[in-house]
C-alpha cells in the first residue's frame, strides 16, 4: 500500500458513495480489500449527479491507448487541496500554457485555473513547432514569461525553438504532465532553461491529480497527495481517497497504470513510480511481449533518442499483431536496433526467422503524435501491413534507411 486512510474512514466513505449510486458495501466488509473495484462508469455517473447542482467542466481523457472517458470536473478543480501540497507558481509569475486547448482535454484548462488560483498571468497559447518559436520570443520576453507548462514533448519542441533562435527566457518553473520524460527531451529543456525547476503532476481526467513531484525530487518519483490510498496491482493500481475538496470521490478506482512504492531523495513519504500501462502486453505472431519493456530496451541502443511501435493488427485478437515496425529518432543504424531487439527478446528472434518482414526498424525524423493532446504514444495500430519507404521486406528483418 502507498499512503494511508484509516479503515473506518474508508468504509464510511464507501457507504456514502453507495448511497449516491456507487457500488454497495458488503455487510461483512472489514478491510479495503473487501470493497468492490470501481471504474469509469461509476466515476461518470457520480460526477454527473454532482454537476446537476454545482455545475462542472465536462472533460474527456486523452484516449492515448483506448476509448476516451468522460468526467464532470468541478469548476474549482480541487486547486485548494493541491496548492497546500504543491505550489509551483507565485503571485506575479507569467505562465506560458503550451497545452492544447479544445476537444475536451483537461490539461489546458487545468493550467488556466492553476494560474488563476496562484494569482498569476497566463498566456494560453498552446504548443509551438520549433521553427515558430523565434518569431514569438521578443513578445514572450516583453510580457515577462518566466514559467512554462506542457507535455514533455511540447516543452522540448519549445526549448528546441529557443535554442535554434539563439534566444533565451528567464524561465524558473517548468510544469510537466500527461506523459513521461525521455532523456533527450529533458536535456533540451535543461539546456534552454538551466535555472528552471521541474514540477510534475500525475493524474487522469477520471481522478484528476493524484500525485506530484517538485525540484529536489527524483524525476521518476511522485508523492501521493494526502488522504489517499493506492494499492499496487498488476491489472492496474487501485486508488481510494477521502475528505472534502477533491474533484472526484473514489473508492478502489482501477487506474490504467502499474505503480510501485519508491523512495525519493527529498525524504518525503508516500513516493511512487509509474511502471507502465497495465494493458501493454501484446503478441507478435504469438510471441508475448510488453510494449514498455521493448521500448526501454531499444532506448539503450547507442544513438536511439526515442522509439515508437507501429503494429499491424492481426485478425484473431485485438491485442495481437502480425507485423511490428520500430520507428526511432536519432543516429542509430536500423540493423543495430533490430539486432538489439532479437538479441534481448529471443522469442522475437524466432518470429523474425519464421516470418520474414514481420519485424522491422526504421529511422525517422519525428515520431507520430496524438493530435488532440500533442503526446507521443508508445504504440500505434494500423489495420493492414504497409510497406514503408526505405525497407526491402526481405530477410529475417527489413533493412531500412532514414525515412526522410
Amino acid at each position: 500500500m502507498i499512503g494511508h486512510i484509516p479503515t473506518d474512514d474508508l468504509l464510511a466513505h464507501a457507504a456514502k458513495l453507495a448511497d449516491a449510486g456507487g457500488p454497495p458495501v458488503p455487510d461483512t466488509a472489514r478491510e479495503v480489500t473487501d470493497l468492490a473495484v470501481s471504474g469509469p462508469a461509476e466515476i461518470y455517473a457520480q460526477t454527473r449527479l454532482a454537476a446537476r447542482s454545482a455545475g462542472s467542466v465536462l472533460m474527456s481523457s486523452g484516449g492515448t491507448t483506448g476509448t476516451p472517458k468522460l468526467t464532470h470536473v468541478p469548476h474549482g478543480m480541487a486547486l485548494e487541496r493541491l496548492l497546500a501540497f504543491w505550489r509551483p507558481l507565485q503571485p506575479g509569475d507569467t505562465l506560458l500554457n503550451l497545452f492544447n486547448a479544445g476537444r475536451m482535454w483537461g490539461s489546458h484548462y487545468y493550467m488556466q485555473t492553476l494560474a488563476e488560483k496562484s494569482r498569476c498571468t497566463v498566456v494560453p497559447s498552446g504548443p509551438y513547432e520549433p521553427d515558430e518559436v523565434g518569431r514569438w520570443l521578443a513578445m514572450f520576453g516583453e510580457v515577462g514569461v518566466n514559467a512554462l507548462a506542457g507535455t514533455p514533448t511540447g516543452l522540448a519542441d519549445f526549448a528546441r525553438g529557443v535554442l535554434d533562435a539563439g534566444g533565451s527566457l528567464p524561465v524558473r518553473t517548468v510544469i510537466w504532465m500527461a506523459e513521461p520524460w525521455t532523456g533527450n527531451k529533458r536535456d533540451l529543456v535543461r539546456e534552454a532553461f538551466p535555472e528552471a525547476g521541474l514540477w510534475g503532476n500525475y493524474g487522469s481526467v477520471e481522478t484528476w491529480v493524484m500525485a506530484a513531484n517538485q525540484p529536489g525530487c527524483d524525476e521518476t518519483v511522485l508523492h501521493l497527495l494526502p488522504d489517499q490510498l493506492m494499492e499496487p496491482d498488476e491489472d492496474g493500481a487501485l486508488l481510494s481517497r477521502v475528505g472534502d475538496g477533491w474533484t472526484i470521490p473514489v473508492v478502489r478506482y482501477r487506474l490504467g497504470d502499474r505503480v510501485a512504492p519508491a523512495d525519493c531523495r527529498c525524504g518525503r513519504p508516500d513516493g511512487l513510480t509509474v511502471l507502465g500501462r497495465a494493458d501493454d502486453a501484446l503478441t507478435l505472431r504469438s510471441a508475448l511481449f510488453k510494449v514498455s519493456e521493448l521500448i526501454d530496451v531499444v532506448r539503450r541502443e547507442p544513438g536511439v533518442l526515442e522509439a515508437q511501435l507501429r503494429l499491424t493488427r492481426a485478425t484473431d485478437s485485438a491485442r495481437a499483431a502480425s507485423a511490428l515496425t520500430l520507428d526511432f529518432t536519432g543516429t542509430a543504424d536500423p540493423d543495430a536496433v533490430c539486432d538489439r531487439l532479437t538479441g534481448d527478446f529471443y522469442h522475437l528472434a524466432a518470429v523474425a526467422r519464421q516470418y520474414p518482414g514481420a519485424l522491422r526498424a526504421r529511422r525517422v525524423d519525428r515520431l507520430a503524435r496524438i493530435e488532440r493532446t500533442n503526446k507521443v504514444p508508445a504504440m500505434l495500430w494500423q489495420e493492414s501491413d504497409e510497406q514503408h519507404d526505405g525497407t526491402d521486406g526481405t530477410g529475417a528483418y527489413s533493412r531500412s534507411g532514414n525515412s526522410a
